[in-house]
């Protein structure tokens, strides 16, 4: 997997990917409640590609003083490693950005991903009715 980073002057790779991400809107919707032009504030926007097609996206958005990471693989492309590779480019990332800790949250149905999270050395934080929000400290 090739991982390119997403621009505002190249949207249209985003909504390829999400236009093809299958079942997995189901558990990654961040962009359900933002436009695609809120990239301009993540400090990096990533699509992992396999054959000129986007299977895979990852982003750190600060927001409120926290870096949260979001990462989403297309149903079609998951159980390949993609997810693994995404995550290795956004720790990466968020060392070589000197962020000290990034956060995520995550549906406690969604097994394969917190298994992902807990393997990169994600921490539980909180653990609510519906979700889990995870601490990677990376300093």
């Amino acid at each position: 997997m090739e991982i390119k980073t997403v621009t505002a002057e190249n949207l249209g790779q985003l909504e390829l990917f999400l236009r093809d991400l299958g079942a997995s809107k189901e558990s990654f919707r961040y962009f359900e409640s933002r436009p695609l032009a809120i990239i301009r504030n993540h400090l990096v926007t990533f699509l992992g590609w396999v054959n000129d097609k986007p299977v895979a996206y990852g982003h750190l958005d600060p927001e409120d003083g926290i870096v949260w990471l979001g990462i989403a693989v297309a149903q079609s492309h998951k159980g390949h490693g993609y997810g693994n590779l995404m995550m290795q480019a956004l720790v990466e990332a968020a060392r070589t950005s000197n962020i000290a800790e990034i956060y995520l949250t995550v549906d406690h149905e969604n097994e394969t991903a917190q298994y992902l999270y807990e393997k990169f050395g994600f921490k539980v934080e909180e653990d609510r009715e519906n979700h889990k929000k995870y601490k990677l400290r990376i300093q």
